[in-house]
């Protein structure tokens, strides 16, 4: 029950994030990109990473953020955060994760499928200036949905450099 109450009230406070955003750096090219990912994807830490230098990121320019919600993980090499981090009135009680969602990054990914409660808030908080979601994600929080599993990696590099080229943000 009193998880169901944080859930109400994080969705509460990703309603006025929304509200807030700010589009303006909508068009910038990619420099930098963000990935927010779950516990259960960290072997994905490398693909994703291969993906950005493939995209003609750098790796310093590349960051990952990690949800945990079911165990805390310290042995992560990446930026992680665990459920019990963030508050009731929705403030991050962690620094690395805080410096993540207020890094204006050209583009950020949420690498899940579905709707996730903290990290759909953790998107909303984002001061990222382009946000992509996976399929079955909620479209009031990204700019661009890709219709693909987070498992098929090569369909998602794909379709994301040819969404990015159309879009003007590669070169």
């Amino acid at each position: 029950m009193l998880t169901n109450l944080k859930l109400k009230l994080l969705k509460k406070k990703l309603e006025k994030n929304l509200k807030k955003r700010d589009m303006s750096q909508l068009h910038s090219r990619l420099e930098t990109i963000g990935f927010i990912i779950d516990e259960k994807d960290i072997t994905a830490i490398e693909t994703l990473r291969k993906l950005s230098s493939s995209l003609g990121i750098e790796d310093d320019n590349c960051k990952v953020l990690t949800f945990q919600k079911l165990k805390k993980n310290t042995k992560l090499k990446d930026d992680h955060l665990h459920h019990k981090q963030i508050s009731w009135r929705g403030t991050i009680d962690n620094v690395n994760a805080l410096r993540f969602t207020k890094e204006p990054f050209d583009v950020l990914i949420g690498y899940y499928n579905g709707a996730q409660p903290y990290l759909d808030f953790l998107i909303s908080e984002s001061d990222a200036r382009f946000k992509v979601g996976l399929a079955a994600s909620d479209l009031r929080l990204f700019d661009l949905q890709i219709q693909v599993q987070k498992s098929n990696t090569i369909s998602l590099k794909k379709e994301l450099e040819t969404y990015l080229h159309v879009l003007g943000k590669l070169n």
